[in-house]
């Protein structure tokens, strides 16, 4: 159906009007090229992402599988509200993930290292430091399984991701030098040096103000309320 359409918008000289509704009325005399091309490359983009949310969930439900951590006692309805947790964090990883090698001039093998090491250090490595440095009663055993299920669910997803988002070879476009990180190593450091430090800031702001209000959380922690942020 949508060669078909885009073999019609070749041969006219449309106005422009809303795709959607056009596509939908079947009305295909009246569509504008480069309004249906965007349309068609968003539903595309927007089918990869749920692809790959389906794929990320798999991947963490066979990790966990092999690496076979105690799953916590739960209720029924606890259970089913964790699996749709899970998903929405799949959605929301692989929606960023998914931007990120859309936007890349990377591509192949080089592309698939860089992803694993972003996504794994993002959501494995910096969430699991966190676990040895404030978390004392972790299982015995444990913490190297944590780290090891993150292992397990970045390799795969890294690179089906890659190949789900058509970035197994690199485009002619993207063979040019890119003068995005031509920079010079002071403007590398003092950028660095910002990031790390809004993010210090965002995450003890968030952490204390948002996550440290539920006593579920500081019983994890085994921790108790001071009383104030700078206590």
């Amino acid at each position: 159906m949508w060669f078909s359409i885009i073999a019609r918008l070749r041969r006219r000289n449309p106005s422009r009007l809303h795709v959607v509704e056009d596509v939908q009325d079947g009305d295909l005399d009246h569509l504008d090229i480069p309004d249906v091309l965007d349309y068609l490359s968003t539903m595309a983009f927007a089918a990869r992402v749920v692809a790959l949310t389906i794929l990320l969930f798999i991947c963490y439900a066979i990790a966990g599988t092999l690496v076979r951590l105690p799953p916590p006692p739960q209720p029924t309805a606890e259970a089913a509200s964790s699996t749709a947790s899970l998903l929405a964090v799949c959605f929301l990883n692989a929606a960023v993930v998914a931007y990120v090698i859309h936007r890349a001039r990377w591509a192949g093998w080089r592309l698939v290292a860089t992803i694993f090491l972003v996504f794994y250090g993002v959501t494995t490595f910096m969430g699991q430091i966190e676990s040895a440095v404030f978390i004392t009663r972790l299982p015995p055993g444990a913490l190297p399984r944590l780290f090891l299920m993150g292992a397990l669910v970045a390799a795969p997803f890294s690179a089906l991701a890659v190949l789900v988002m058509g970035k197994r070879r690199a485009s002619t476009s993207d063979a040019g030098p890119n003068a995005r990180l031509h920079l010079p190593a002071s403007e590398w450091a003092w950028k660095l040096a910002v990031i790390a430090l809004v993010y210090v800031i965002l995450y003890f702001t968030f952490g204390y103000f948002v996550a440290w209000r539920h006593p579920e959380v500081r019983a994890y922690y085994n921790g108790v309320d001071a009383g104030g942020f700078m206590a």
